[in-house]
C-alpha cells in the first residue's frame, strides 16, 4: 500500500478524528490572528454537543455570533460540492467553512468560506440541487435524496483564504454603526 493510499484510507476511516484536529487548528489560527490584532479582544468558542442543527461550532467576537458548519477536504481532494441543512442555512450568522489540508500531516493549507455577514443568513440554497444520501438507493436503483439538505457548489465559496482573511469574512461588519465599533 502506498503512503497516499494509506493516508486516504485513514482519512476516510477516521474522519471524525481528523475533523476534530482540523477544527482545533482552525480555532487556534483564528484566535492567534485576533490576538495579534488586539490581545484584549477575546474569541468566544462554543462546541455543539449534538450535531442535529447543522452546525458544529459557534464562534463569537464582540456582539457577533457565527454558527459554523465545518467541512474538510485534503488538498488533492476533488469535492465539487458540500451539503448544507436547509434549517441551518436560514439561521442568522450561519456559514460553512471548508478546511483544506495536507493529507500526510493534517496541516491546514487554506480555508473556503460560504455565508453572508454575521447578522444575515447565508445566501438562499433552497433552489440548489438536493443532496444525495451516500450509498443509498431506492427499490428502483435510483439514488435517494436528502429532503432537507441542498448542495452548495465549491465554486460558490470564497477562497482560498488564509486565517486572517477568514477572520475578516466571519466578523466583517455590514452596518455603519458597527463599523464605528472596534472590529474583530
Amino acid at each position: 500500500m502506498t503512503d497516499t493510499t494509506r493516508y486516504r484510507k485513514a482519512l476516510a476511516e477516521r474522519s471524525s478524528y481528523v475533523e476534530n484536529i482540523l477544527v482545533h487548528r482552525m480555532v487556534a489560527s483564528l484566535a492567534g490572528e485576533l490576538w495579534r490584532r488586539d490581545p484584549t479582544r477575546p474569541l468566544h468558542i462554543f462546541n455543539s454537543e449534538v450535531d442535529d442543527s447543522g452546525f458544529d461550532l459557534v464562534l463569537g467576537c464582540g456582539t457577533q455570533l457565527r454558527y459554523i458548519q465545518v467541512k474538510q477536504v485534503h488538498s488533492q481532494g476533488a469535492a465539487s460540492k458540500f451539503s448544507v441543512r436547509l434549517d441551518f442555512s436560514r439561521m442568522l450568522g450561519s456559514c460553512i467553512i471548508v478546511i483544506v489540508h495536507a493529507e500526510h500531516d493534517l496541516m491546514i493549507d487554506h480555508f473556503l468560506f460560504y455565508g453572508g455577514a454575521g447578522d444575515e443568513a447565508m445566501s438562499s440554497v433552497e433552489e440548489n440541487k438536493r443532496s444525495i444520501v451516500p450509498g443509498k438507493r431506492d427499490i428502483d436503483g435510483k439514488r435517494k435524496t436528502r429532503q432537507h439538505y441542498r448542495d452548495v457548489k465549491r465554486n460558490k465559496f470564497k477562497g482560498p483564504l488564509a486565517a486572517a482573511e477568514l477572520l475578516d469574512a466571519l466578523f466583517e461588519s455590514t452596518h455603519e454603526e458597527q463599523t464605528k465599533k472596534q472590529a474583530c
